[in-house]
């Protein structure tokens, strides 16, 4: 069985406190594995990893003897696609091996969803090899002594896999909501009509190369939607304006349309506008409905179509206080009364 962890998890830690370490340094030694072209291969029953991140890489089962096999490894593609492998495989030489028999399962799926974290870093065109490996850097969790904290990155993971084995193997039992009812009409006798502008400071995003920020505290979005957008992480930049989640969007306005409210304080990158409200009774709940409604709006560019020019004068439908200001308060509750609000 393959053995995955969704990297959105470690993302929920306060790593404040954790140290930088050479990748390298975290393991024995490292081998790159054999070419093997297709039409070579000989079938039997041993996965052959190849570069890629669907089917995590296994591009067809083999059984050449002089393909070495390895099992509990962790592997990195060129394209810095990284999974831990609890299984026997052979691999060609688009892969990169780290080999340390004394790491745990549960440590090497933490160091796995840390090294994915850098996959922002080998995009258009830019390939993960060797020497990308001997200069890779990652943020740990230390001990006392300012060692990589491998308890803790086993308890880490412990606690995410304990969830699924106490709803007896599946999550699904585990995710209980203590929202018991909802009424979740809305009545839109009192909404109103506001353009982007008149409620939001609207700011565009300036040319950022994700490949050379240095990971740190801060979250960077960009225009894309998976894991909301977020790309990387870096320390604080010179010269971009770190927006405060509590009153900020962020929103995708260039090859995809999607506004989302952020977990943590954020830079945006090209093709990424932050909205910051312009009253004080903002929260991140309010905030949240607000993006769902701007999201309702995607339909208006697609087919190439962008939102850039257009954004400002935008139209969205909020309800509305008696002072003609949107009732933010009501967005705010509303979304506290959805089925597992109070996991937000």
């Amino acid at each position: 069985m393959l053995i995955k962890l969704k990297m959105e998890a470690v993302t929920m830690i306060n790593t404040t406190e954790w140290k930088e370490f050479k990748l390298i340094d975290l393991f024995d030694s490292y081998e790159r594995g054999k070419r093997l072209v297709e039409y070579n291969r000989e079938t039997g029953s041993i996965p052959l990893v190849t570069a890629g991140f669907q089917n995590e890489g296994v591009a067809d089962f083999i059984s050449n003897s002089e393909q070495k096999r390895y099992k509990n490894k962790i592997t990195i593609d060129m394209f810095c696609n990284v999974f831990y492998r609890d299984y026997e495989f052979c691999c060609d030489d688009n892969i990169i091996v780290l080999i340390n028999d004394k790491l745990t399962t549960n440590e090497a799926l933490f160091i796995v969803s840390i090294i994915r974290k850098d996959k922002f870093r080998f995009a258009y065109g830019r390939q993960y090899r060797q020497k990308d490996l001997l200069k890779h850097m990652v943020k740990l969790p230390v001990d006392d002594f300012g060692k990589p904290n491998y308890k803790f990155m086993n308890d880490y993971i412990e606690e995410l896999q304990s969830r699924e084995r106490e709803s007896h193997g599946s999550i699904k039992e585990s995710l209980v909501t203590n929202i018991k009812s909802v009424n979740n009409n809305l009545q839109i006798l009192k909404w109103k009509n506001y353009k982007i502008k008149d409620i939001f400071d609207v700011y565009t995003g300036k040319d950022l190369i994700y490949s050379t920020i240095i990971p740190g505290q801060y979250d960077v979005v960009g225009h894309g939607k998976e894991n909301l957008g977020l790309v990387g992480t870096t320390e604080k930049l010179d010269g971009y304006p770190l927006f405060d989640n509590n009153k900020t969007i962020s929103l995708a306005d260039r090859g995809n349309f999607f506004a989302t409210a952020r977990p943590a304080p954020f830079y945006v990158g090209t093709r990424v506008k932050a909205l910051t409200y312009k009253f004080g009774d903002i929260d991140i709940y309010s905030l949240m409905f607000i993006a769902n409604i701007i999201n309702k709006e995607e339909y208006r560019f697609t087919y190439g179509r962008n939102s850039t020019n257009k954004l400002p004068d935008l139209e969205i439908k909020l309800p509305v206080k008696d002072d003609g200001t949107p009732d933010c308060l009501f967005m705010s509750n509303y979304i506290k009364t959805l089925p597992f609000s109070d996991r937000i």
